[in-house]
């Protein structure tokens, strides 16, 4: 079963992410929900687990066995597909680093330095993976 982070699974979401903000419930709950919606705004329309796995299963002609699939996941159609839970904690990591750099726009010390850049290159791909087939429009 996939569900979206928050702040009343704690155990979980220390499990993910160990340097959560998790002494100010307040902010970690801004967080993920932010990084929650953000996902759901970048995301193709389809945005459940069983509408991700019936177009998965369509691809190769098997669709009918959306509820035998969905079954050996432990998951309901409703869902969040696994790939948008983890951009979310990874969208609420990059928020929270954001919050966290100098004036100069980096953190960290030294010639070790890291510029956050919330909804990147990658969490977006991890959102909405490239097929490797060009888009014809």
């Amino acid at each position: 079963m996939t569900a979206w982070y928050s702040t009343t699974d704690q155990e979980r979401l220390t499990g993910a992410w160990e340097d959560v903000p998790i002494e100010d419930d307040e902010t970690c709950g801004f967080l993920l929900e932010t990084a929650r919606i953000q996902v759901l705004a970048y995301a193709p329309a389809s945005a459940t687990l069983g509408s991700a796995v019936e177009d998965a299963l369509a691809r190769f002609g098997v669709s009918q066995h959306l509820d035998a699939v969905l079954a050996l996941l432990d998951a309901e159609p409703t869902d969040p597909p696994f790939n948008y839970v983890f951009a979310q904690l990874r969208q609420a990591q990059n928020l929270w680093n954001a919050g966290r750099v100098t004036s100069t726009g980096e953190m960290g010390d030294g010639q070790f330095t890291f510029t956050p850049r919330p909804l990147d290159k990658t969490i977006r791909g991890i959102i909405r993976p490239t097929d490797g087939k060009p888009d014809v429009y």
